[in-house]
Parts: C-alpha cells; sequence; structure tokens
C-alpha cells in the first residue's frame, strides 16, 4: 500500500493578487487565521523573490497528533505560483496556484499537495487510515480557506477536493 498522498484543493475569492500574494508569502502570520497551525519560526530568508526561504510549522492534525514540517520555497513565480520543499513528518511538495477567473476581480486558487508519510506509525497505519488521512488534510484545508477569507475580508466559494487516495471529488459549501 503506497504511503504517498496527492490531494488538490481549490476554491474563489475575490480579492487582488496583491492582497493574496502578501498572505501566502507571510507564512509566520498564519496561525493568526489558520487554526490548526500551531506554530510557524522562520529559519531562513529567501532571495528577493522568496526562493530558498526556510520556515519551520507545527500543525494540529485535529486526531490528537502533531505534524511537524519544513517548507523551504523552491520556486515563486510573482503573484502566480508559490512552491515549497516538505520535509520532516511528510515529504514531498506543496504548490499554491493563482489564476484569474470570472467574474472578473475574483482569484481561483488551488493548493496541490504531493507528499510521503515519514513518521513511522503513519506509514504502518497508512493502509488503514488513508481516509481518515485524506479527509484531515481537506478539513484543514477547509479551515484555512476560511480563515484566509475572513482575514482577505471576503467570502470564499465552495472548495473542490480530488485526491489520488479517495478518488473522491466533492463541493463543500462556502460557509
Amino acid at each position: 500500500m503506497s504511503t504517498r498522498f496527492v490531494m488538490i484543493s481549490r476554491w474563489r475569492l475575490p480579492t487582488t493578487r496583491e492582497r493574496l500574494w502578501s498572505l501566502l508569502t507571510e507564512p509566520t502570520e498564519w496561525p493568526g487565521w489558520w487554526p490548526q497551525l500551531r506554530g510557524v519560526n522562520r529559519l531562513e530568508d529567501g532571495d528577493p523573490d522568496g526562493v530558498g526561504a526556510s520556515h519551520a510549522f507545527v500543525w494540529h492534525s485535529g486526531l490528537g497528533y502533531r505534524l511537524r514540517t519544513v517548507m523551504t520555497t523552491t520556486r515563486a513565480s510573482r503573484m502566480r505560483e508559490l512552491e515549497a520543499a516538505a520535509s520532516g513528518d511528510l515529504r514531498g511538495i506543496g504548490l499554491w496556484l493563482i489564476e484569474d477567473d470570472l467574474p472578473p476581480g475574483v482569484l481561483r486558487l488551488t493548493y496541490r499537495w504531493d507528499v510521503e508519510l515519514s513518521k513511522p506509525w503513519m506509514r504502518l497505519l497508512a493502509p488503514l487510515l488513508q481516509d481518515v488521512f485524506t479527509r484531515r488534510h481537506f478539513a484543514v484545508m477547509a479551515s484555512g480557506a476560511d480563515g484566509m477569507a475572513r482575514q482577505l475580508g471576503c467570502r470564499r466559494s465552495a472548495i473542490e477536493e480530488w485526491s489520488t487516495i479517495t478518488r473522491l471529488a466533492q463541493d463543500r459549501e462556502a460557509a
């Protein structure tokens, strides 16, 4: 059984690229609006575009365990794409993609999380808990989308979700 997870979340926000980019590129501020994020510490500054920046994240799963990752920015295409390599309890790549949507003034934000489990107990139990891990990821993303919208002073759309594990695509209604 695979311990690799590829999960995609997408929602729409009526905001500007500048405001959204500013929010995404300041991860030390995320715990103020993302409830499951317990802490972020800046480890390294990146180049002027943020490439090479490194941050340590502590996430609460909602199931009694924490996940610790270090995210290092590997690519930053200003106000379009932000990619980071993950190490720690999860290893892989996270990618934020910002696209124009309709009507004008609405942005489509996609997050693609392609990771391999590192924690031994998670790897061992992955065959039994893969659906639980996937659903918890989507719950954390929905909570983050809600917090992001509040921080930007707007409403988000329904969230679209896809996963290679569950092969499930579902929409969640906007809060």
